[in-house]
């Protein structure tokens, strides 16, 4: 084959006048091929399955005691701080009960003071100053009981998160248990899979997950595995595996259904377009144009498959240029022409394929 130089600065190729005469005088005629090149591309194994996002923390908040709703502090749907202060229940006489018990303590702290004072002159024996220091340790307890009984009557955001729906309204009276609101955290979400325990060898945590959603269509969410179960299901003959996905613009919900890829085995691949293939019985080959310009029949090794691409683990090498169209009845040898000459041109070097070089 001659490589020429168009007008416009692109590579084509052109038969040998020589190869066709030999063609021609073996019978046999040059057949219109076109071509791809044979090149690297990543590629890994999928397993899909099917599971259900949860937040990466939520709990409803519920009041601790009974009481009157005094204080509202947050909005539907509104993003807090851990900590932060969500609504009050009345706590008139809990204060009143953290202030005495204050005064209390207050008060043997200082009687125990001048009683270590009067035990450097010897006035006071040491049991009255076991006496009060048992009696400052009670006051401390029943200081810290009391400050509990009052913070029962806050309730705060445990982490930080988007607060639901308010259930209550001011003045509500509430009892312990009842709801205030829901709080989530969304910024990363829990994606619980069942996959087929025949795939358990294959899975370990750090393994890449694409996910879509119906509500997003033709968006990949990416995350990965962090645990898998310890317990095959003897029903589903399957195992739980957990991954997280960042959320960091809020999109996943907890409760969508998610359909999803967990990525094993990533690599870089030599590759070609299926519609080289041509099986016979239990053999794949493809034909590989030859720099003579003929096209050659080679058995060839296949892995995994993906849309329009097929893994190949030997018998080809990365810039071996394959045909696509045009291998119908193609006796071994044939005489051939490409048609598409660009895609014999490595996309990533611009350079020819050794295969079909002059």
């Amino acid at each position: 084959m001659v490589l020429a130089l168009g007008a416009a600065g692109a590579w084509t190729f052109v038969g040998s006048d020589k190869g066709a005469q030999r063609g021609q005088g073996r019978g046999q005629r040059t057949r219109l091929v076109k071509v791809e090149q044979v090149h690297a591309a990543p590629f890994a194994d999928h397993i899909e399955a099917i599971g259900t996002l949860m937040a990466n923390e939520s709990v409803t908040l519920t009041a601790k005691t009974q009481g009157i709703i005094r204080t509202l502090t947050f909005e539907d749907s509104q993003l807090v701080k851990k900590g932060d202060e969500l609504a009050s229940i009345d706590a008139g006489e809990q204060n009143a009960q953290v202030r005495m018990e204050a005064a209390n303590l207050q008060q043997q702290e200082r009687e125990l003071e001048r009683t270590l004072e009067l035990v450097k002159k010897q006035h006071v024996s040491q049991s009255r100053v076991d006496e009060l220091q048992a009696a400052v340790k009670k006051a401390e307890a029943n200081m810290a009981a009391a400050s509990v009984r009052a913070g029962d009557r806050r309730i705060t955001a445990p982490f930080s998160g988007i607060v639901g729906v308010r259930r209550i309204s001011l003045g509500a009276l509430v009892s312990p248990g009842t709801p205030v609101a829901t709080l989530d955290d969304l910024s990363v979400m829990k994606l619980d899979l069942q996959v087929p325990e025949s795939f358990l060898a294959a899975l370990k945590p750090g393994l890449t997950v694409e996910a879509e959603v119906s509500a997003y269509p033709k968006v990949k969410f990416r995350g990965e595995v962090t645990s898998i179960d310890t317990r095959i299901d003897p029903v589903t003959r399957s195992v739980s595996v957990r991954a997280q996905i960042p959320n960091p613009d809020l999109r996943l919900r907890p409760g969508m259904l998610m359909v999803a890829d967990l990525i094993k085995d990533e690599r870089q691949a030599i590759v070609v377009p299926e519609a080289a293939l041509q099986p016979e019985n239990t053999t794949q080959f493809v034909y590989v144009v030859t720099t003579a310009s003929t096209a050659h029949k080679v058995a060839i090794q296949i892995g995994a498959r993906r849309a329009g691409l097929v893994e190949v683990l030997s018998g080809l090498s990365e810039g071996d240029v394959v045909i696509v169209e045009g291998m119908q009845d193609l006796p071994e040898n044939a005489p051939v022409r490409v048609s598409n000459p660009a895609e014999a041109v490595d996309p990533k070097t611009q350079q020819l394929s050794q295969d079909v070089a002059p």
